[in-house]
């Protein structure tokens, strides 16, 4: 399981792509160049290419949002969990914004939000 959450913060001293190169980097052992290229070619997939450079302090909470759905997407595992998209996403309509990402991505895998109960109405738009 990927988790997204706004418990899991980025590392604030590095640039998103950093943030989520950091993935294939240690954990599948790839040179710095290809875990920057992968992803490079993932923001671009979900459209926020354009966020590469930004660190933590000047990144959006949209844009940060998905930084850390980048670098849990990067896990390539089957599941993935978005854990009260509320707390991070209170800056653009989130259910909308996070069904637009999922639309973008051709990563298999089933994801699933959590969130708290009275923002279950947001859904059914």
């Amino acid at each position: 399981m990927a988790r997204v959450a706004f418990d899991l913060p980025l590392r604030a001293n590095l640039s998103a792509l950093d943030n989520i190169a950091l993935i294939p980097l240690y954990q599948r052992h790839y040179s710095a160049d290809e875990a920057a290229r992968q992803a490079h070619a993932l923001l671009a997939q979900l459209g926020h290419a354009g966020i590469a450079s930004l660190r933590d302090p000047d990144l959006t909470p949209a844009q940060r949002f998905v930084t850390q759905l980048a670098r849990a997407l990067m896990l390539k595992r089957p599941r993935l969990v978005i854990d009260r998209p509320g707390a991070t996403l209170y800056d653009v309509p989130y259910p909308g914004f996070i069904r637009q990402l999922a639309a973008q991505t051709d990563i298999p895998g089933t994801w699933e939000i959590y969130d708290f109960s009275w923002n279950q109405p947001l859904y059914s738009e």
